[in-house]
């Protein structure tokens, strides 16, 4: 077998490639509804929303066709629709239709990308004591992409024209479909018990995933920590120049930070679970944590900017990377864990979708407090969440 670190390599270039294409027009929304003329420009966010809704739809029928093609074959099919929908993209700049049909193609990559990544790397790393970091590793795959793109979006796009972001993310998505076809292998026939015996003899059902009640608090805190993220990677330009009165050029780079700290503290989250072994309890410090932070978000200053995006960055990393070690452990048998994970999923899609339509209204009407506070509020539901996971883990240990 090849080097477990090359294979995850490979795995985490394919993931990068679906966040470039979720994010890569960001920084010039402006521009693109102008080239659309679109008599109404908040259908715009439907460019965005769209890859949440792909999310919500196809995460649960994603663990049944990554039971039917296998986690090689899916990915595959995954770059392949990425690669479509950037193609498409790239000549539907002055056509809002043909525009949302492209990012269709592009939602259903990222609608599935998570579970394949976690399903693959649970194997490949499966027995070692390091599945933990290279899973938190993995997770930084948005907050790299993040900080990447909205940074160079702009400069690309006014040199080389609006065009050229679509042309350039396929050109990236066209190689990482190479490499996935030469470089991972097709997974073997996985055993669900130490006798050896194939998977294939008692085959995983979404019911049987469904009934792990650990999996549904999994996937609130998941749901909890997508709506807080995910509401402020697209707002972050708009607190730091709407609201702080910011240049665009100097709201962009501090809003990209967030996305650049999330980096490493993705990476501490797998390397603190894999040392001391209690994923929950660190989920539940990062829940009470992000609380607070949210809720002193309109209450920044110069010298406070940076911190409120590292401290962000810290505590949905550290969830993110945490919840995502815990689900396939918490899984009652490995052939469970892609359903598993498309429920966690699922939920983790809904709060994406959930996070920006529900804050939005709020910071259009200049209510600003009041948005923060509903996002320290579901900060809260993930507290609940954690905690009703341990005490189920307790229960399920004493018995």
């Amino acid at each position: 077998m090849k080097n477990k670190w090359t294979l995850w390599a490979v795995m985490y270039f394919a993931a990068v490639c679906v966040s470039f294409s979720q994010l890569k027009f960001v920084t010039f929304i402006g521009a693109l509804i102008g080239t659309m003329n679109l008599s109404n420009p908040g259908n715009i966010g439907y460019l965005m929303s769209v890859f949440a809704i792909a999310g919500i739809i196809l995460s649960i029928p994603g663990g049944f066709i990554l039971g039917k093609l296998g986690p090689k074959k899916l990915l595959m099919c995954l770059m392949v629709s990425l690669l479509l929908g950037n193609f498409i993209g790239a000549f539907a700049i002055e056509s809002f239709q043909l525009m949302l049909v492209s990012r269709v193609l592009e939602g259903v990559a990222f609608a599935m990308i998570i579970m394949v990544g976690i399903v693959l790397i649970s194997g490949w790393f499966a027995g070692t004591k390091i599945v933990g970091t290279a899973i938190g590793l993995f997770v930084t795959f948005p907050a790299l992409a993040a900080g990447i793109i909205l940074n160079v979006s702009t400069p690309i796009s006014n040199a080389l024209g609006m065009q050229s972001m679509w042309l350039i993310v396929g050109a990236l998505v066209l190689l990482a479909l190479i490499l996935v076809a030469v470089v991972i292998p097709n997974p073997a026939p996985a055993s669900d018990d130490k006798g050896g015996a194939p998977a294939e003899a008692e085959k995983p059902s979404l019911s049987e995933a469904a009934s792990n009640v650990k999996i549904w608090f999994m996937a609130i805190c998941q749901g909890c920590v997508a709506f807080v993220l995910f509401t402020y990677i697209p707002i972050y330009p708009r607190l730091f120049s709407d609201f702080y009165g910011l240049p665009p050029a100097t709201a962009n780079f501090y809003a990209s930070l967030n996305g650049w700290f999330g980096i490493p503290f993705c990476v501490l989250a797998g390397v603190i679970i894999d040392k001391f072994k209690n994923a929950p309890l660190l989920i539940f410090i990062s829940f009470i944590c992000l609380a607070a932070v949210n809720f002193v978000a309109t209450l920044l200053g110069p010298s406070t900017y940076v911190l409120h995006t590292l401290l962000v960055a810290i505590f949905t990393g550290l969830t993110i990377s945490a919840v995502l070690v815990v689900a396939p452990i918490a899984a009652k048998r490995p052939s469970l864990i892609g359903y598993s994970i498309a429920i966690v999923n699922t939920i983790y899609y809904i709060g994406i979708f959930a996070g920006p339509i529900t804050i939005e209204p709020h910071i259009n009407s200049n209510n600003w407090q009041t948005g923060m506070n509903i996002l320290a509020g579901v900060s809260v539901l993930g507290v609940a969440a954690t905690l009703a996971f341990m005490m189920a883990n307790k229960k399920q240990s004493a018995s």
